[in-house]
This record gives structure tokens, C-alpha cells and sequence, in this order.
């Protein structure tokens, strides 16, 4: 087994990240119920000084999946019984719950149902006069204006188009912004298109993970940032900055308006991205190796001591003020594997933060144990949840789930005193005073109930006044910003108090006081030009982070002024976010005014900036752009050239048809001349695309020449395929006897329609490595003619049948020739079996592991020989594929369905595509990309590029790219030992 049949094994399972983890032989199996709730708090470790006792139980709590707490320090409770099916589970069963501790002795003493017929809600909060509610495919307000606990009438959808496909990551995480807006999150599977009930198509915001922000008077509904895989958890810590856990990759991002971050897989919604914000985190919560590897099971020890596992739900910046002061500002999460709320510790970083890994907080001995979320108080204490189950976070894909189950605990530092509250119930002064109250819970939940007077039309005059004295007066930076937040909320900042503070003494003031002008539109020119001038002086990084995100909210036509300054600003290049969120905000401009975008180039100083306008600018426009960068080019700067060549290079990657510019001949006379040896090898690159038949000589030579260097005669070859040079076709032959580049001519064959090709290739096909064969019968099933050279050949015996994989004799059905498909059937087989033989291979297959004693030692040479140049096991080998140190590879049951039918269930991201191409070639493999001028297509040998004007057709299927009948190529022995090798622990020692 290939390594590339190996990595299309477990592409399914590996993308969603959604398969159940079952028990290894070795591990222990869970109890039939979770701890006592009276004796969980026994088995929970935590730092000295604190406490933690039940708050809720089952039966009075069950599937508690969110909560929020009201102005009376009441929880209300999401019960969640839709999980784990989502679609086609219990419909009507999820109910909104309300708990009360009058007395303040850490147990609830009331109970109440506020409303119960609900269908996957998985998120809550309170305002306005009612409840929201996340509950997939809507976004729902039930009314409770008189605040009776009663719903006034149905619920009303405020927005609807989540996507109910999106199951384990349904839109979560709701929390009020210190802008005044409802905060949310989306997951990666949800390709969703939001708006109000009715909204048209093309009017709807486009989310598929990330980040989203709604109005709740306004009744705006916007895309805050894209990005990650599962976000769930969201909390601001005391500079209003957001913050966001995550599952799966890497677990904190910092949020900033505009941003876009890596995801797990998929493509941007912004073909010009280029490159995504990382994580702000400077660890993982697990020992390396892939993701899948930290989950619970044999081995988990190491993980555990770097964190527990992959998976976090719930986010809390503790900003109460009954824990210690040295546990202020700390994020704190849940994770699920790791039975335990992680806690990392943030450090301003340029213009934004890394967060480094503290002790664990809390670390429960119960496998049982499910933390969602955690939250504090009006006394500062935190609540949290338990879901209380064994099952694999929100990634079921069968009902095994315990809705029986559901705890809440309080946990709390030395003595508590009682707080009885009812905010509601305090005027507006009272709840300005609370602005300046240790505990954030005040200021939050008073700055909205602040925000709900306003928006009543109630009286803010008085209220008005003791905030701006708060903002005049307070002596540290959060303590203005609450008062600056609450004004906003308010309506009491016009555009002259805003544009005043962009002189204020505190960079976190100044920076809110951008984001806040470019809040609501339309953006005023007066703001727009003065944002120019703040930029000019501008030196402290989080301002001119602010700065560069306001980019994205002002109009194309009126942001260049402001986008000149801060493209040619000194940025730091190690700066996390400041580099890439100036591209997002600068990246349009280059496609408007090529000329302008241009005559930028050379005064940015960051280089990777530079690359990027420059391939900005061709990409918009390949010859006007072009001849703009070309005076640019003349500039005797090597650095400049090298990074527009660069730029320009990767525009036209994959591009047929490329115009000269007009000045072309005076352009490459000068490039000709350098004396840079990387100017001068990038510049023939360009030359070779633009059909420069000196410069197509040129790289022939080096290509045909085994004098050069073996690094360059390939990047020749790479740049002739792409351009389908004539005359190469003659000379890809020839170097089928090169060890060096036998591999990548036999790729390369298949791009021209040269009769000769079968039997050049059937010719030496004896004497091909197996890595090599697969190239050769991949190239072979490209063309009708060719594959049935190919067929013959299997006939014949010249080619083995079991060469010929599924994933091939798919491709060659895919070519659409009915005689072809019958010579197929006749001389390789039927190419899906049904479901009854798959049963019976997989027992069949189970009788074989079971046969015979395995050799670990020959399964990792098998491996080494096969997989290990493209995949990577045990922090070793490739990056082609994804990496199987993960997958649950000690189940053999799980291995043998993933194999034996990949495509039961299969990610679209990883399911097949075939291109036809105007000359006859057929290309089939996961659809990486595409923009207007060319399609990415990943094979199973390699990633093509295919120019729009050279395809006739594209199909998509809902066929897994992992093709079936892998095992067939495997003695019984090898299918032993490479099992046995991919389910051990660790690395074994290579054969003697």
C-alpha cells in the first residue's frame, strides 16, 4: 500500500474530524455512570485556598450545553437533547431552564421550565426583552418583555440560513461585545448563508467558521473574522479584545475585525488571502504528533501532562473578583479529553498577544467528565458545566448518548459571602457607578441593561454625565474603556467626541475610538481623511491595528489614502497579526488602479507585502500589470525585484495564455543584465512564461543538461509542463533514463497528446519503482487511447492487475467511452462492490490479522518502502498527505470500514472531481482551488494545475477521493505486519 493510497484511507475521517474514538484493547473500560455529584468534587484536583460544590444535577439539570446568568445572578440553562444526531434526532425536546440560589449558599432553590418544544439550541443569552437563542437553522428571540419568566409569544426568527448539515459544529458561543453587539461563532462544516427571514440570495452573509457579530436594533448582521475549525468558546478580556477556543487545531485565536485564520481545511472566501493568521498560542495541549493522537487511550500520559488533548469548549478571561488577583486575565477552557479546564496566561505581543501555558486549573478523575462552558458571577465565583458522558465531545455520529446526565458546580476561592442582586431594579447612575466595579459581571450586565434604556427612549442625561467623567477621570486604561463602551452603548459618542479621542493618552483608547468610527455606516469622508492623518503619526501597534482593520469597513474608493500610509509604515515582520490584516485591508486597491498599486511597490518596506501587491496586481490584470510593475523592476534594487518577481511568478502559475506588455523586450534586457544570480533565474522563469524562446532555450538546456543541478533542472521542467512548451514532448522520453527526474517526466507525460507515450511508458515499465508504476498508470489512464494501451498491457501480463487501482479504473471510467468501460469490466473487474461483499471482506480481512503472528519490524520497512516519503507517523516522513500518527489506528474494525468503502461517509472536501480537458485528458482528484484563470486539482501523485481555457467539463462527485480494494495489493503477511506497525503506541525498531 502506497503511500498515497495509505494518506486516501483516512482523508474522510481526518478531515471532519468526526468519527467516534472507540477503546483500545488496553484501555480501561468507563464505569456505567459518571462520580456521585456529592463525591465528584472529591475527585477534582485544584489549587489550594479554593472550593468546589454542586450547583445542579441531574435529574433538575440534564444535556446543559450553554447557560448565561440574568441581571438577578439566575442561571439560565440550555438542555440540549438534539445531540448527537442533529438531523433526524429528537425533534421539540430542548428546553431553556431557569436556576435560582436565593439564599447564597452555592445550591439552587428554584427551579423553572421558561420554555421547553426548542431544537438544537447550543447557544443562549438575555436582552431586550427576551431570550436568544442559537437553534440551527435559525437565530431565535422569544419575547418575555414584562420579565415574567414567560414567554410574551413564539419565538420570532430573527435570522435564518445556518446550515442544518453543519451537525458537531452548529453556530454556538453567543455573548454581548463591549461594542454593543451580539457576539457569535460558526463551525467549518456550516456553509452557512445568513440574513433576515426573506432576505435574497445575493444579500445574504457568507460563513463557513469563524466569527459573527448581530446587532440588536439595527437588525445588522455581519461577518467579524473567518477562519479555524470549531470554534466554541468566546470571551473579551479587559481591553475589549476578543478571544475565541477552538477544537481540533490549534486551540486560541485572538479576534480583530477583518481577520482570517487557519483553518482545518478549506478555502478562504478571498482567493487574494495568500496567508492566514495563525494562532496566537505558543503551545498545543498535546505532546505533538497529529491531533487524533491526544485523545484518550493507551498512550495519553504524555498528553496529558502537556494538557490533556485537542478539543477545548468554553472560554472564559476571569475578570470577577473573588479569585485571586494572579488569576485575573487568564484564559480558561475546557478540555474534553483532558477532563480538566486549561489555563493559559496572555502577554501583549506588538499588536496582539501570545499566550503561554500555565498549570491546569482543575483536572476531575472521572472519565465521565464533559466541561462546556464556565462563567462567573455576581460574587465572583465561576459556574460551571459537566455534560456528564462519555462520548466523544460534539463529534457522535450515533445516538450514544446519556440525556439522563448533567451537573453544574460553583467554584470559589476561601469564604464567600451571599450577593443578593437585581440590577434591573437600579437606576441609571447606580449602573454607572458599577462601571468602576471589580467585577466585570457589573459592568457588563449594567452597560447593557444601560443599552436597553437608551434604546426605550429613556432619559441618559445624567447617565451620560457620570460616564465621560468616568472616561475623564479613571486612572487606568479598562476603567476608561468601560466608560467609553457604556457611552457608545448608550448613543452619547457623535463622530467630534470620537475623532477627539484619537489624541487620548491610552493606546487601547485610541484604538477603540477607530473601531468605534467605522462601527455604524456610512463612514463620513471627514472620518476617513482624519483616520489618514492618525495613521501618519500613528506608532503604537495596537492602534495601528485598529487602523488596519477600520480598512475593511471604509469603501474601496475612499480607503487608499489611508491604505498608502500604512502599507509603507515600518512593521514589525514577526508582528502576529499587524503584516497580514494590512494586506486584507489593502488588498483590493491593487485591482483598481494598477499604475498606483505600483508606483506603492517600492516604498513598502515589508517584503512579503511587496510579493503580495505584486502578485495582486498581475493576477487583476497579467499584461497591464505587468508592464505597471515594470519600472519597478528597473529599479536597482535586488530586494524590490526579487520580491515583485516572486509576486508575478506565483500569478501566473498554472496560466496558458499570458500577453507580453508592451515594453516587454526593453524589461527583459534589463532583468538580463542583473548580477543577482536569484534576480536572474527568477526573471528567466518569467521569461519562459511570457514564450521568450531565448529563455525557453535556456531552461531546456538547463533541464536537459545532468551537469546542473538536479533542484534546478526540475524547477525547469515544472515551468516548461506548466507552459506545455512545444517540442518538450520530445523530450520527456529521454529522461525516463534519468534517475532524477524519471518520476516527474512520467507526471509530465500526461499533459501531452503524444500517440507515442504508451508504449515509451509500457517499455520500460518492468524496470519502474512502485512509486514509479503509479506515475506510469496514472499518466496511461489520462486519455481513451492510452488506457486501453493500458488494459492491454494488463492483459498481457506486462502490467500487474493489481496496479491498476480503483482510484484508476474510476478515472477510467470517468472518460466517458462506452467501449472503454466494457474492456475495463472484462479485463480488470467491476469497479464498486456491493454491501454484502464488503461485509465479508472485512471479515475476511479480520480472519487474516488474526492468522498469523505480526512483524513490526518488516510492517515499518513496508511502511518506510511505501508511505514514509509522503506521510508523516510519529513525528516522521512527509507532508503529501495527512499525517496517520492519528485515526484511531489501533481499531482494525475502524481501518477496514475506511477502507473497504471509503465513501459511506466522506467530507466534500475530499470527494472527487473529474476535468476534461479540450485535448482529450481526464484529470480526477480533490479540487484544491480555483479562481478565474486556472483550477488546482489534487491527484493521487500530484498537485495540477489546469488553465480555465484548456478545460471542457468539470464534474463533482460524492465519490471519496480514497479509492476501495487497497488491501488486495497486500500479501496476507503484509497486511499483518503494516497494521500491526500503524496500531503501535510509538516508533518500534526498524527489521535487523
Amino acid at each position: 500500500m502506497t503511500a498515497r493510497r495509505l494518506f486516501l484511507a483516512f482523508s474522510s475521517a481526518l478531515a471532519a474530524g468526526a468519527l467516534p474514538i472507540l477503546a483500545g484493547a488496553d484501555d480501561p473500560a468507563p464505569s456505567h455512570a459518571p462520580v456521585a455529584v456529592d463525591q465528584a468534587p472529591s475527585r477534582m484536583t485544584i489549587p489550594p485556598g479554593f472550593q468546589v460544590r454542586p450547583f445542579a444535577s441531574e435529574p433538575d439539570v440534564v444535556q446543559p450545553i450553554a447557560f448565561t446568568i440574568d441581571p438577578r445572578g439566575r442561571l439560565w440553562v440550555v438542555e440540549n437533547f438534539s445531540y448527537p444526531i442533529w438531523l433526524g434526532g429528537p425533534v421539540g425536546k430542548d428546553r431553556v431552564v431557569i436556576f435560582e440560589d436565593a439564599d447564597g449558599d452555592g445550591r439552587f432553590d428554584s427551579r423553572k421550565v421558561f420554555y421547553e418544544g426548542g431544537t438544537s439550541f447550543t447557544g443562549i443569552e438575555l436582552g431586550f426583552g427576551g431570550v436568544w437563542l442559537c437553534a440551527t437553522p435559525n437565530f431565535l428571540f422569544i419575547p418575555d418583555a414584562d420579565g415574567d419568566d414567560r414567554p410574551d409569544g413564539p419565538p420570532v426568527v430573527a435570522l435564518d440560513g445556518w446550515d442544518v448539515k453543519a451537525q458537531h459544529n452548529m453556530f454556538n458561543g453567543l455573548k454581548w461585545g463591549p461594542d454593543g453587539w451580539l457576539w457569535g461563532l460558526n463551525g467549518i462544516m456550516s456553509n452557512s448563508r445568513v440574513g433576515a427571514p426573506g432576505t435574497a440570495d445575493a444579500d445574504r452573509v457568507a460563513i463557513n467558521t469563524g466569527v459573527w457579530r448581530y446587532h440588536p436594533t439595527r437588525k445588522a448582521f455581519e461577518a467579524v473574522a473567518h477562519g479555524t475549525t470549531n470554534p466554541w468558546g468566546l470571551d473579551f478580556d479587559d481591553h475589549g479584545e476578543a478571544f475565541i477556543t477552538n477544537c481540533v487545531i490549534p486551540h486560541l485565536f485572538h479576534v480583530v475585525p477583518g481577520a482570517r485564520f487557519d483553518r482545518m481545511f478549506g478555502e478562504d472566501f478571498n482567493v487574494n488571502t495568500y496567508r492566514r493568521i495563525p494562532t496566537c498560542a505558543d503551545h498545543l495541549h498535546w505532546a505533538g504528533g497529529h491531533w487524533t493522537e491526544s485523545r484518550e487511550g493507551a498512550g495519553h500520559d504524555k498528553h496529558s501532562q502537556a494538557g490533556g488533548g485537542h478539543a477545548h469548549v468554553g472560554a472564559m478571561i476571569y475578570l470577577g473578583d473573588n479569585w485571586p488577583d494572579s488569576y485575573r486575565d487568564g484564559v480558561y477552557t475546557f478540555n474534553i479529553h483532558g477532563h480538566r479546564v486549561n489555563h493559559d496566561r496572555l502577554e501583549r505581543k506588538g499588536s496582539s498577544y501570545v499566550a503561554h501555558h500555565d498549570p491546569d486549573l482543575l483536572r476531575v478523575d472521572d472519565v465521565w467528565f464533559r466541561g462546556l462552558e464556565l462563567k462567573y458571577g455576581p460574587d465572583g465565583a465561576v459556574y460551571f458545566t459537566d455534560w456528564a458522558d462519555v462520548g466523544e465531545c460534539h463529534e457522535n455520529d450515533a445516538d450514544g448518548s446519556h440525556r439522563e446526565n448533567g451537573r453544574i458546580y460553583k467554584m470559589s476561592y476561601g469564604d464567600v459571602k451571599p450577593v443578593v442582586v437585581d440590577l434591573a431594579k437600579q437606576t441609571n447612575d447606580q449602573l454607572v457607578a458599577l462601571q468602576r466595579h471589580k467585577n466585570e459581571w457589573y459592568v457588563r450586565t449594567g452597560r447593557l441593561l444601560l443599552q436597553e434604556r437608551a434604546a426605550a427612549g429613556a432619559d441618559m442625561t445624567s447617565a451620560r454625565a457620570g460616564l465621560q467623567a468616568i472616561l475623564r477621570d479613571a486612572a487606568t486604561a479598562p476603567g476608561r474603556l468601560r466608560a467609553l463602551w457604556a457611552l457608545n452603548a448608550i448613543g452619547a459618542l457623535d463622530e467630534p467626541a470620537l475623532l477627539g479621542l484619537l489624541a487620548d493618552r491610552d493606546d487601547s483608547v485610541r484604538g477603540w475610538a477607530v473601531r468605534l468610527l467605522v462601527d455604524k455606516p456610512p463612514i463620513s469622508p471627514a472620518v476617513i481623511a482624519k483616520l489618514a492623518d492618525q495613521a501618519k503619526g500613528e506608532t503604537a501597534p495596537r492602534v495601528r491595528l485598529a487602523l488596519t482593520s477600520a480598512l475593511q469597513r471604509i469603501p474601496v474608493a475612499g480607503r487608499r489614502p489611508l491604505a498608502e500610509t500604512l502599507a509603507a509604515a515600518d512593521i514589525d515582520p514577526a508582528d502576529p497579526m499587524l503584516p497580514l490584516m494590512t494586506w486584507y485591508g489593502i488588498e483590493s486597491l491593487a485591482a483598481g488602479d494598477l499604475d498606483r498599486a505600483a508606483a506603492l511597490v517600492p516604498q513598502v518596506k515589508l517584503p512579503m507585502l511587496r510579493n503580495f501587491l505584486a502578485r495582486r496586481i498581475v493576477t487583476s490584470d497579467p499584461a497591464k500589470g505587468l508592464a505597471a510593475l515594470a519600472a519597478v523592476l528597473k529599479l536597482d534594487r535586488d530586494d524590490v525585484r526579487s520580491d515583485v518577481l516572486d509576486g508575478v511568478l506565483e500569478a501566473f502559475r498554472g496560466r496558458k495564455q499570458v500577453p507580453r506588455p508592451e515594453n516587454w523586450g526593453d524589461l527583459y534586457a534589463g532583468l538580463s543584465a542583473v548580477k543577482s544570480p536569484g534576480v536572474l533565474e527568477k526573471a528567466l522563469l518569467l521569461a519562459v512564461i511570457l514564450d521568450e524562446p531565448k529563455a525557453v532555450d535556456a531552461l531546456r538546456t538547463i533541464l536537459l543538461d545532468p551537469k546542473f543541478d538536479a533542484d534546478r533542472r526540475a524547477v525547469a521542467l515544472s515551468a516548461l509542463v506548466e507552459r506545455r512548451t512545444p517540442g518538450l514532448a520530445r523530450d520527456l522520453p529521454g529522461l525516463l533514463d534519468d534517475d532524477a527526474l524519471r518520476a516527474r517526466a512520467l507526471r509530465a507525460m500526461a499533459a501531452f497528446a503524444d500517440p507515442d507515450v504508451p508504449r515509451v511508458v509500457l517499455d520500460r515499465y518492468s524496470k519502474l519503482t512502485p512509486a514509479e508504476r503509479e506515475d506510469a498508470v496514472a499518466t496511461l489512464a489520462a486519455r481513451p487511447a492510452w488506457a486501453l494501451a493500458l488494459l492491454d498491457a494488463v492483459e498481457r501480463g506486462v502490467v500487474p492487475r493489481r496496479d491498476v487501482s480503483v482510484t484508476i479504473a474510476r478515472q477510467i471510467q470517468a472518460l466517458g467511452d462506452a467501449g472503454l468501460a466494457k474492456r475495463l469490466e472484462s479485463v480488470w473487474g467491476t469497479v464498486r462492490a456491493t454491501s454484502a461483499d464488503k461485509a465479508s471482506l472485512i471479515g475476511k480481512y479480520k480472519s487474516v490479522l488474526a492468522a498469523g503472528k505480526p512483524d513490526l519490524g518488516n510492517g515499518r520497512a513496508l511502511y518506510l518502502r511505501t508511505c514514509h516519503a509522503c506521510h508523516k507517523l510519529f513525528d516522521a516522513g512527509g507532508d503529501v498527505g495527512p499525517e496517520l500518527t492519528g485515526s484511531d489506528r489501533a481499531n482494525a474494525d475502524y481501518i477496514l470500514e475506511n477502507v473497504l468503502d471509503p465513501s459511506a461517509t466522506v467530507a466534500r472536501e475530499y470527494t472527487v472531481t473529474n476535468v476534461a480537458t479540450a485535448d482529450g485528458r481526464l484529470v480526477s482528484g480533490i479540487l484544491r482551488g480555483q479562481t478565474d484563470a486556472v483550477l488546482t486539482i489534487q491527484t493521487a501523485n500530484e498537485r495540477i494545475l489546469l488553465p480555465r481555457e484548456d478545460v471542457e467539463e468539470i464534474k463533482s462527485s460524492n465519490v471519496s477521493m480514497m479509492p476501495e480494494g487497497q488491501l488486495e495489493a497486500l500479501s496476507p503477511q503484509e497486511i499483518r505486519d503494516l497494521f500491526a506497525y500503524l496500531a503501535s503506541p510509538g516508533q518500534v525498531a526498524p527489521p535487523k
